[in-house]
């Protein structure tokens, strides 16, 4: 299983295929991106994606739940029964 450290060690070529390889998550908008967020088994990545561009213009790793916050404000809960 490939490790956040492991995540880190690659090149960002190799970096994007692994978050790609991912779960995917959520989305969401930052600065005029769309942030995309992935689970890699025990690490999260985003792609920081320019949609008007059609460019990936960055790439995060993190394991820490507090970066995921940002995405909470997307979630949509059906409350009805």
């Amino acid at each position: 299983m490939l490790t956040l450290e492991d995540f880190n060690a690659l090149s960002e070529c190799a970096q994007a295929e692994a978050i790609q390889n991912g779960t995917f998550l959520a989305d969401r908008e930052e600065n005029g991106l769309i942030v995309r967020l992935f689970s890699l088994g025990i690490f999260y990545g985003e792609v920081f994606h320019d949609a008007h561009t059609n460019k990936i213009l960055g790439l995060k790793a993190f394991d820490t739940t507090s970066r995921l916050v940002p995405y909470l404000a997307h979630i949509k809960f059906n409350l009805h029964q």
